[in-house]
């Protein structure tokens, strides 16, 4: 596949305007252009049409673009960017104009949702109710049972970003194990890998010569934890859905299709929750066109 700079990228909407009623740029890959498209047509409404999204790569690019941009060009145009371990920390760019900060993690935040399982499932088995399929999916549960310990894991990795760190986030599937026919994740190594993150902001901070880091770290944490209280909605804002809450609802969903292996590639997976997902979430886009 033609693969484009940054610069060539950026200029791409300039080529399709007759295709979009408005340029959106975005981070990630040219590869995720389709699932930008789908949920943002859903988002934006048939009034606007939508061919193209441009993706620009990382968070960097998307928001020198939107510096730079000509402030003379009528165009609509609009910039967006993921919240990610800045949201925790409430030291990202505000949304202003004609830039986005999401509210959550990453784009992929807003795909974790009850309806988009439940229409995956359906399908795929193709003989029960939609009622018996939310009953066995039991949504609320599977986020209250991964709840405590990935907002535990990602209030550490914001902490150590705070002080200069920079976390190896990792994924879902660094941390799984098996409960009968169904993949999980393993809390006892979430807990563990959440300890040694802690460790390196103690350690980070002895370096630094800050005089009693243990309680420094304790303060902070006692901060961040009041403002993101441990419960569901907390989980599906802060915690990576790209890198944990997309592979275990995955997983969740072929157990209750009673399927050891995914029907459908992570990237379908993914296209399919944009297109069936309830986007109430992402009523605050629509809102600035």
């Amino acid at each position: 596949m033609l693969e484009f700079g940054y610069k060539a990228l950026k200029a791409l909407p300039k080529f399709f305007s007759y295709r979009n009623d408005i340029d959106i740029y975005t981070e990630d890959k040219v590869a995720d252009k389709e699932f930008y498209r789908t949920l943002f047509k859903r988002v934006l409404g048939n009034g606007i049409k939508i061919n193209d999204v441009t993706p620009l790569g990382c968070k960097t690019n998307v928001l020198n673009a939107f510096d730079n941009q000509d402030k003379t060009d009528r165009r609509r145009k609009l910039y967006i960017v993921d919240g990610d371990l800045e949201l925790i920390l409430d030291t990202n760019r505000n949304t202003s104009g004609n830039l986005i900060v999401l509210d959550s993690y990453c784009i992929e935040n807003y795909l974790i949702d009850e309806t988009g399982g439940i229409e995956l499932i359906y399908f795929s088995n193709g003989s029960e109710s939609r009622d018996n399929l939310k009953n066995k999916l039991n949504f609320s549960k599977w986020l209250e049972y991964n709840a405590p310990c990935l907002i535990d894991l990602f209030l550490n990795f914001a902490i150590l970003r705070k002080y200069g760190g920079g976390p190896i986030i990792k994924t879902a599937h660094d941390f799984l194990t098996q409960n009968g026919k169904q993949t999980i994740l393993d809390k006892d190594s979430i807990n563990q890998y959440s300890q040694d993150i802690k460790s390196q902001i103690i350690q980070r901070l002895s370096i630094d010569g800050i005089e009693n880091p243990d309680e420094i770290y304790s303060n902070d944490y006692s901060h961040l934890s009041k403002k993101w209280k441990t419960d569901n909605m907390t989980l599906l804002r802060i915690v990576s859905a790209k890198n944990y809450l997309l592979p275990l609802l995955q997983f969740r969903i072929n157990f209750c299709i009673d399927k050891g292996k995914s029907l459908v590639p992570k990237n379908s997976f993914k296209l399919f929750l944009a297109d069936k997902c309830d986007i109430q979430r992402l009523n605050f886009i629509r809102e600035k066109v």
